[in-house]
């Protein structure tokens, strides 16, 4: 075995530069490649988006004031997608997110109540935004005022 290895390798490093030929592939119509090829690329940019939504994810909150840290977060990591990817992206987060637990402040008379509401608002935003108008939400949830207690939800 060793000797045919030996002799192949040294038959191939003395054999004249035309006698090893490499066939060219085979042609294909012009449609039937730019088909695969655009076929192809949609595939890969919905699994690039597919990976991109699964890196980020909202944290548990435990106060008002993390709920719009983390619904700040979803609006800001989404929005570096193309607006493909924005929407899938979108609705992930604030799936994960889900609504602020108003019920919980009901009898609040701190502010947390109508921080809860304007957060609330700030959800509804993100449902709502598109990828070429995320600034609305942007504003709308900074400008929500969490009194400095952070307004911890009731167990």
């Amino acid at each position: 075995m060793m000797k045919s290895c030996a002799a192949l390798v040294l038959a191939l490093t003395v054999a004249p530069s035309g006698a090893l030929k490499v066939d060219a592939p085979p042609s294909a119509p012009h449609g039937l490649v730019a088909a695969g090829r655009q076929a192809h690329s949609a595939e890969t940019e919905e699994a690039a988006c597919a990976v991109a939504r699964t890196q980020h994810r909202p944290k548990k909150t435990d106060t008002l004031e993390e709920y719009k840290g983390e619904a700040q977060g979803c609006l800001t990591w989404c929005s570096q997608f193309k607006s493909n990817c924005f929407e899938g992206c979108k609705n992930d987060c604030i799936g994960y997110l889900g609504t602020p637990p108003c019920a919980a402040f009901v009898m609040d008379t701190n502010g947390c109540k109508a921080a809860c509401d304007a957060l609330t608002a700030g959800h509804a935003c993100l449902v709502d935004v598109k990828h070429d108008n995320t600034e609305t939400c942007h504003s709308k949830l900074s400008a929500v005022s969490v009194p400095s207690s952070g307004c911890e939800y009731a167990n």
